[in-house]
């Protein structure tokens, strides 16, 4: 029980330290890449997001149906090559704009032209990409200048002014080109005002009659924003591990470790059980054969110096022979009891058939004696055991009943679903032998000499226990009965 107890408090204690590092994981791992993943994802959405809306617009004219992320900070415009026409569209709307006056025209004539001058831009390379409009200022001067002027544009007068490069607010961070397709680009430009980073997206792509364009904005997630988020979140986080690891520990200790424990255990306590079994019959085996041998010897000095009644060997030497006939049937059983486990073969047998053979062997000795015997089979009892170890076990217990049942008694057999019952009449064993029956070497009378050794009850109890069953035996008013109760059986 302590050893259990020390398993489990270490199973706690190595659960807790694995608590605390997979915390200490999982804090890393939310504190440093999951924000940077965070902005990764966000990116690509945003990039995914322009190439739909671009995709869709390109195709329909319009951005009706079209989900994206960000679609709401996004706009379109389609200028033709030839025309007056300009397309704008939007989520929210969509716009044809015609120049109508012919300052105005000239205008989109000369954008048109600017755009014309780079209707192949997708076959640039990428150095030639990042400075796409560098070739361009004297095109926008151009246009800026009529842009100036007073008049009207589509109707509709106002100024701009165009400024490149850096300025005291915004810095650029970063330009990055990227392929949508043989005719499509996008181009990708964050600037930042150090407080927060901004990028915009321009896709744009040459048709065959026009050149079509998609901007779309949003600002990048900081990652320095989200750490705090995840540091509120610690604490359930912990809770929420360390609870679950306890649960988990938990359910492992009772569910795997007590079970393997209990079954070690078990092991354990058996093959202590067996040590000491062994070693107790071992001393008690070799002090019971010192008997036999002591006689044997004793007798066989007498024959040889011909002292008194010890001359007439005819009379002693079947003495000597039985002396160790007795000492060779103990030899014998001494070595089936080490040996039996290690060759037995667990198969289906009919108990009936196995007991049947048996009584055949004692058919002369019972007729002799005018023992009667009497069956009793309720059942064909099906078992599953090894032949040979089953056979001793019926062996001794025949035997036994044979032995010390009286001239003319009778010896009752039964046989029921689950046991094996053999009880003898007109005997009964001494109570202060009964309880240590199971014992090596206990006889109920060491005078006569027709007494075993003591080792039947004790073969068959531990044979009967390999097989998964018991051994019973009890006395009744003028009879002893011993039973063989299966826990295993199997029925065909």
């Amino acid at each position: 029980m302590n050893t259990q107890k020390g398993l489990d408090y270490k199973n706690r204690l190595y659960s807790i330290l694995l608590a605390l590092i997979l915390l200490c994981f999982l804090v890393g791992y939310f504190l440093y890449m999951l924000p940077s993943l965070y902005v990764d994802y966000r990116m690509e959405q945003n990039l995914k997001s322009v190439k739909t809306l671009h995709r869709e617009f390109v195709k329909n004219g319009v951005y009706e149906g079209i989900k994206a992320t960000s679609s709401a900070n996004s706009i379109s415009a389609k200028i033709p090559y030839k025309g007056d026409s300009v397309f704008l569209a939007g989520p929210a709307f969509h716009i044809e704009l015609t120049a109508k006056e012919d300052y105005a025209k000239t205008i989109l004539m000369e954008l048109q032209g600017i755009l014309f001058q780079y209707k192949d831009i997708s076959s640039l390379n990428e150095e030639d990409r990042k400075h796409l409009f560098d070739d361009t200022e004297a095109s926008l001067t151009r246009w800026k200048e009529l842009l100036e002027k007073k008049e009207g544009f589509f109707s509709l007068p106002f100024t701009a002014a165009a400024t490149f490069g850096n300025t005291a607010e915004y810095r650029e961070l970063y330009t990055k080109v990227h392929t949508a397709s043989d005719h499509c680009i996008i181009i990708e430009a964050a600037v930042t005002d150090s407080a927060n980073t901004y990028v915009s997206y321009f896709a744009m792509e040459d048709t065959s009659d026009s050149f079509v364009l998609t901007i779309l904005t949003s600002m990048m997630p900081d990652m320095n924003e989200i750490r705090p988020v995840v540091l509120q979140s610690l604490p359930m986080i912990c809770s929420v591990v360390l609870l679950l690891v306890l649960i988990f520990s938990q359910v492992y200790s009772r569910g795997i470790l007590t079970p393997l424990y209990t079954a070690l255990e078990k092991q354990n306590k058996a093959l202590e059980e067996e040590n000491k079994r062994q070693e107790i019959f071992m001393r008690a085996s070799s002090h019971k054969l010192k008997t036999p041998i002591s006689a044997a010897l004793l007798l066989l000095d007498g024959m040889i110096h011909q002292v008194g009644k010890y001359q007439n060997t005819k009379e002693f030497l079947p003495k000597v022979k039985s002396q160790l006939l007795s000492m060779r049937k103990m030899v014998e059983d001494i070595l089936s009891l080490n040996h039996c486990q290690e060759r037995q073969q667990l198969q289906t047998l009919n108990l009936i058939a196995v007991l049947n053979k048996c009584l055949f062997d004692y058919r002369l000795v019972i007729s002799e004696k005018q023992l009667q015997i009497t069956r009793s089979d309720a059942a064909e009892l099906i078992i599953l055991s090894d032949e040979y170890l089953l056979s001793q076990i019926l062996d001794n217990l025949i035997s036994n009943a044979v032995k010390y049942t009286p001239r003319g008694e009778m010896i009752e057999i039964s046989v029921t679903a689950h046991a094996l019952t053999i009880k003898n009449h007109g005997v009964n064993i001494p109570d202060d032998i009964l309880p240590h029956v199971y014992d090596p070497f206990v006889s109920g009378n060491h005078a006569d000499e027709s007494a075993g050794h003591g080792l039947g009850l004790y073969i068959a109890s531990y044979y009967a226990k390999l097989q998964n069953a018991a051994l019973l035996v009890e006395n009744h008013a003028d009879s002893v009965s011993a039973s063989v109760i299966f826990g295993r059986e199997k029925d065909l």
